[in-house]
């Protein structure tokens, strides 16, 4: 049913001289990030009576720290906030007895209390119930109902006890209801009688969000497009042909996880309490987080259709113009499409040692142990634009198309590499075991906390079975506590700190070989490693 507005009151504040109104700042940008945050920049020229102008619409939910007003003709005084309400009132369909009855003043109806009773009359009046704590009449049930019989007999009953009613004449359905609203008023004040002021605002508030998805499609054995879109949601406001910056990066609000002052008082939108969980939450998301890649040369790959994008620091900017979409509303964003090449990889993650163990065996004891062995695809970004954290969905476009894998691609700045899993190959085994080949019984003496430690001195061993039909490359990877040594097959090493134990250091080792088709490899290391003594 169509509603009916009219406006029955306008802010005690709103001065004759000062409702002179223009339409809201425009939108010139919006910059999207990850985290459910979006800094607007808008701008307009107002139409001022006296000095002072009243912004129309509701005000932004701004952050804390982020809402700035500015006039380029350096004009502007002060800028103030005041709590206000909106008393309307609407026409909707009658849901009740007594809102009927209201409604149908002077019109003769006809009232049925039970199977036999009945109660006939023009009707008078339906009186309130009662006042709210604002003295505003509140009708119910007990509401007095008062109608005058034809022979000049009144009758008044509580509307509750008349079950239904019946209407000599068509009777009006509709019953015009009281709407109050809580809103505030921006009352923006100049040094100057001009009558129109121009005025730039800005601020970061809640409600856009971007995520990024990416597809990848194997074209062949080492090319394939790589294609990204951004899906947006926006819970914020109305979005009319404004150019819209979905960006990539890790932003730094400290402070913006409250409301500015001046809006702090709309608790009914967006509960302060509520609003800092909610943006914790939103960091906490693991896939909204960046991961770097390895570093490495970039070239330009990119294509000319893609959006324009920008670098700001360390932030990277897809800038999407013309960009419209209403509040409550999704849209799906394509931003770029490349060709990029790859590289078939067979990688697994061995299980960490731990220096807490005392006892090591004295002979190679593989266990049953399953080390999963993932095949993987390494990339490395030759485009323009960093590859920000996401899902990437991958296509096998050779032949039958065909999905094959989903999985979470990590952040990658330009000219890095970033391993991308396909599949578990059930077809390559990887076995470890390790052994003791001596050990130097107290070698050292913790004195501060009184333990003693042995030197013990670690052979291990590493078994890969190939029973695919063609070479593979693999890449292994340890973590290993203790003085790496010696290894049968060249290793990559990362030291990084050990804060348990400092004699023995904390190494993440890598092994990137090659292995024939249907063979077997091996490759055996040392190291030593301080153990608590029996």
């Amino acid at each position: 049913m169509k509603k009916h507005i009219i406006l029955l009151a306008v802010s005690i504040f709103c001065s004759a001289k000062m409702a002179a109104q223009s339409q809201p700042l425009t939108t010139q940008s919006i910059s999207i990030f990850k985290n459910g945050q979006s800094f607007f920049i808008k701008s307009g020229t107002l139409k001022v009576a006296d000095g002072k102008f009243l912004l129309p619409g509701p005000a932004p939910q701004a952050l804390y720290g982020t809402l700035w007003f500015n006039s380029p003709e350096g004009s502007l005084t002060r800028v103030a906030s005041y709590p206000d309400t909106l008393r309307e009132q609407k026409t909707e369909a009658a849901v009740a007895i007594w809102d009927l009855l209201r409604n149908n003043i002077g019109k003769m109806a006809t009232g049925f209390v039970d199977e036999k009773g009945t109660v006939t009359g023009t009707v008078i009046s339906v009186g309130p119930a009662y006042k709210n704590n604002k003295g505003e009449p509140q009708f119910s049930p007990e509401s007095l109902v008062t109608l005058q019989s034809q022979q000049g007999g009144w009758t008044t009953i509580p509307a509750g006890q008349i079950r239904y009613v019946t209407f000599g004449d068509k009777p009006n359905l509709e019953v015009l209801m009281p709407k109050v609203t809580p809103r505030h008023l921006f009352e923006a004040s100049f040094n100057n009688k001009k009558g129109e002021q121009p005025l730039d605002m800005m601020y970061l508030a809640n409600g856009l969000n971007w995520a990024p998805q990416y597809l990848l499609e194997l074209t062949g054995e080492t090319a394939g497009t790589l294609a990204l879109q951004g899906e947006v949601a926006n819970d914020a406001e109305d979005i009319t042909s404004t150019t819209v910056n979905l960006v990539v990066g890790v932003p730094n609000f400290a402070y913006a996880n409250r409301l500015s002052y001046l809006v702090d008082f709309l608790q009914v939108i967006m509960p302060v309490a509520f609003q800092s969980r909610r943006d914790l939450n939103s960091f906490s998301n693991a896939i909204m987080s960046q991961q770097v890649g390895y570093g490495g040369d970039a070239e330009d790959l990119a294509g000319p259709e893609e959006p324009e994008g920008s670098r700001n620091e360390d932030l990277f900017f897809y800038t999407l113009n013309n960009f419209s979409l209403p509040k409550g509303g999704r849209s799906v964003q394509p931003i770029f499409k490349e060709k990029v090449e790859m590289a078939h990889i067979y990688e697994c993650k061995l299980p960490d040692n731990d220096d807490n163990d005392r006892y090591f065996e004295s002979d190679f004891l593989f266990a049953p142990q399953i080390n999963k062995v993932f095949h993987t695809l390494r990339m490395e970004n030759k485009t323009k634009q960093p590859w920000t954290t996401a899902s990437i969905l991958v296509m096998n476009e050779q032949g039958e198309r065909r999905p094959v894998s989903q999985d979470l691609m990590t952040y990658t700045p330009v000219g890095g590499k970033t391993f991308v899993k396909l599949t578990e190959a059930v077809e390559v085994k990887v076995e470890q075991a390790e052994r003791e080949t001596d050990r130097q019984v107290g070698a050292w003496t913790d004195k501060r906390r009184g333990i003693s430690f042995d030197l013990v001195q670690v052979e291990g061993k590493i078994k890969v079975k190939n029973f695919k039909d063609k070479k593979l490359d693999l890449r292994l990877q340890r973590t290993l506590i203790g003085m790496l040594k010696k290894t049968s097959t060249d290793w990559l090493k990362e030291e990084v700190i050990n804060p348990n134990n400092p004699r023995n250091r904390r190494t993440n080792v890598c092994w990137e070989t090659p292995i024939k088709a249907n063979s077997e490899l091996e490759i055996v290391y040392t190291y030593e490693i301080y153990v608590p003594a029996f």
